[in-house]
């Protein structure tokens, strides 16, 4: 008898608990994300986008042996095929260290295993064109 009892309170918890379970705290589905009050998703916290003359952030603070993707959003303008499309050329070139190729699109990384202050820049801008990756 004792066990019948046991079950039943069992199986009443977790029905509680599926209930309590169940809410908001979501992003509502029938509004586009990044508008209204549905802030977008966070991005990855390891990333810089290379704009047209910008990295985008120009600092970023990571941890000891994180890897850092630098992405290029640098084209404008053009059709869904492409074509027609305006892109600027850019680089990651850290002081006496690795450098990306000059490139229009795509995505290159660094990993990062000791601490320090990195600063890097586009060669093609200079200083104009600069950022800085800070690795605790």
């Amino acid at each position: 008898m004792r066990s019948g009892r046991i079950i039943g309170l069992v199986l009443c918890a977790a029905a509680l608990t599926g209930i309590g379970g169940c809410g908001g705290g979501g992003y509502d589905s029938g509004t586009p994300t990044g508008t209204g009050n549905n802030p977008p998703p966070p991005t990855s916290s390891n990333s810089v986008t290379v704009r047209s003359s910008t990295f985008s952030p120009a600092t970023i603070t990571v941890a000891r042996g994180a890897t850092v993707k630098w992405n290029w959003d640098t084209c404008s303008g053009g059709d869904v095929y492409g074509t027609g499309q305006t892109c600027v050329a850019h680089n990651v070139t850290f002081d006496g260290a690795s450098a990306s190729l000059t490139q229009e699109t795509g995505s290159w990384s660094r990993t990062f295993p000791d601490a320090g202050t990195f600063n890097y820049q586009c060669t093609i801008h200079g200083a104009a064109m600069s950022g800085k990756v800070v690795v605790q």
